[in-house]
């Protein structure tokens, strides 16, 4: 499979020892983030090919409306746990990486660790946590590092480490990394295909023992280059909404935005301000939320900015619109609204602050 977009581009492929296999990986993007994972079942046959079927529905439900891959991991794990009497685990390494900033955050249930390659190759830290399927209670954490931009990350499964020559002999990591070295400035793909070349090469036609997968991501983000940048600094105070509405009025009329278009991006703004102010910082408590608006002149980004409480409004699941108000989670419904109102959503807490980032394709 593969992937090309402006930030990121990734190949991933998968070759089955049998008809049927035990391996998985999968990848999509939501709210200016890549989701990704890859797992290894363990056994053979149907039965952990049905597993995998099992693993990569659960990893597609869980990160639906959750960005903490260690919450997702836990999640997974104890829906796998249930009715698990064949005793099938998963070793399972599931990613998030922020395409803005570049921010990977991460969770290893026991699979290979990945493998950066930017001016040098490094496999990227994880600490032993018990694959899924074993234990409903098992704790896992969250890591994070940074890709810089141009960077790759080399997934794999021990198909790869593991494919034999006739000689019995592993192809082993240290190939691996010879492989990578010769090949940083490859494009996902063609990193792919030299590696099974090389595993080819190596096996001499010895018959195949394991599912041999790998998935590359090459980051390439883009610099937001802004013609027109407006700023607004309010109190979290509701009554300084009508000072937002003349600002998000003005800034339509500088880009000439449709009339239609700039109510509805209005109230999108002023939904998620307004659930800034009433949930970012404790009662009683006084501060500012720094609203700014910046185009090209095909692209409207505002971010929302405030110095409160860690608070991410697009990790609350949409909301239950047939239960009363009353019933509703907290924000549910104002983050629901901006959803449909833009065309992405994404939160980071950098710095120390709430940074949250609306994002319209506007019509001029």
């Amino acid at each position: 499979q593969h992937l090309c977009q402006d930030e990121v581009e990734i190949y991933g492929s998968l070759v089955p020892a049998r008809e049927v296999g035990g391996d998985l990986y999968d990848y999509y993007i939501r709210d200016e983030k890549l989701f990704f994972c890859i797992g290894d079942v363990s056994g053979k046959g149907a039965a952990s090919a049905m597993v995998m079927g099992v693993i990569h529905s659960l990893f597609r439900a869980f990160s639906t409306h959750e960005n903490n891959p260690a919450h997702i991991m836990k999640s997974i794990n104890e829906a796998s746990c249930r009715g698990n009497d064949s005793n099938i685990f998963v070793t399972l390494f599931v990613g998030v990486l922020d395409l803005p900033t570049g921010r990977l955050r991460y969770c290893d249930a026991g699979h290979d660790c990945p493998i950066l390659l930017s001016s040098e190759l490094r496999g990227v830290d994880c600490h032993p946590h018990l694959p899924v399927g074993i234990f409903d209670d098992v704790k896992y954490g969250m890591q994070e590092t940074v890709v810089m931009p141009g960077s790759r990350l080399f997934l794999y499964t021990d198909g790869l480490t593991e494919a034999r020559s006739k000689e019995h002999q592993f192809f082993g990591l240290q190939r691996v990394y010879d492989v990578l070295g010769k090949s940083i400035e490859m494009s996902p793909q063609k990193l792919l295909e030299t590696i099974s070349e090389s595993v080819g090469d190596f096996v001499k036609g010895a018959e195949q023992s394991d599912d041999l997968t790998m998935l590359a991501i090459h980051y390439t983000p883009k610099k937001f280059e802004s013609t027109l940048t407006e700023t607004l600094v309010l109190k979290n105070d509701v009554h300084e909404v009508p000072q937002l509405s003349n600002f998000m009025k003005s800034v339509s009329e500088k880009l000439a935005i449709e009339q239609s278009q700039a109510r509805r991006l209005r109230l999108a703004v002023e939904e998620a301000v307004v659930n800034v102010i009433d949930y970012a910082y404790p009662p009683g408590m006084e501060g500012d939320i720094t609203v700014k608006m910046m185009s090209d002149g095909h692209t409207l980004h505002v971010q929302i900015i405030d110095a409160g409480v860690p608070f991410d409004p697009t990790e609350k699941k949409m909301t239950d619109t047939s239960l009363s108000a009353e019933e509703r989670q907290i924000g549910g419904l104002g983050i629901l609204l901006v959803r449909e109102l833009m065309d992405s959503i994404n939160y980071e807490r950098e710095d120390g602050k709430n940074v949250l980032t609306l994002i319209k394709n506007i019509t001029i």
